[in-house]
């Protein structure tokens, strides 16, 4: 084995690099061509993965149907029973007494408070029922229902007007409050609108 640096080798001549011309038009069309070939890369693994997917959907739709369990009847639907209604009509007596005379309450208010607030509501009189509703009121109060009293006491307060909103030494502290939460409101509101 020689190493002859005189002698030429035979595959220098391949294996050398060759000089190419650097042109811009060279560069734009690998450019061109190598973004042709990502983007259609890109799209067949998109179609890829959408195909997998629908074909993943398909087989689980098919497999619900076919495993999906048969209804189960204990009866044949036309053996079912529909009950049919039928109205029939009934005669029924009944008694009617004599007309009494409207209850009322005296002074002394001695009725129950759900009879006076009965009263207040039909009273034709607004201070009759006003007067109705304060007993109706006093009597919820007495009772310990709250509820009831204080709704008694607005509609007393909505009957009797704006007299009524003056403080009397009479006054229980429910109706005290809801006057002057009522004057409160009559105040702030012409406050308000001017």
């Amino acid at each position: 084995m020689s190493d002859a640096p005189d002698e030429p080798d035979d595959l220098e001549s391949i294996l050398a690099p060759r000089s190419v011309a650097d042109s811009p038009a060279l560069r734009e069309s690998i450019r061109v061509q190598t973004e042709r070939v990502i983007r259609r890369r890109r799209a067949v693994q998109r179609l890829t993965r959408l195909g997998a997917l629908a074909a993943l959907l398909m087989i689980g739709i098919g497999l619900g149907r076919e495993l999906r369990p048969e209804p189960h009847h204990e009866f044949p639907p036309d053996l079912v029973y529909r009950p049919q209604v039928v109205v029939v009509p009934v005669v029924v007596p009944v008694p009617v007494s004599e007309p009494s005379p409207s209850p009322s309450i005296e002074k002394n208010e001695s009725a129950s408070a759900p009879q006076a607030e009965m009263l207040a509501e039909q009273a034709e009189d607004r201070s009759e029922s006003a007067r109705l509703y304060r007993v109706a009121g006093d009597g919820y109060l007495l009772a310990q229902d709250y509820r009831n009293a204080a709704r008694c006491y607005r509609l007393f307060l909505a009957r009797a007007g704006e007299p009524a909103l003056q403080p009397e030494a009479q006054d229980n502290w429910l109706l005290t409050s809801l006057k002057n939460a009522a004057f409160q409101e009559k105040f702030n509101v012409g406050k308000t609108d001017g």
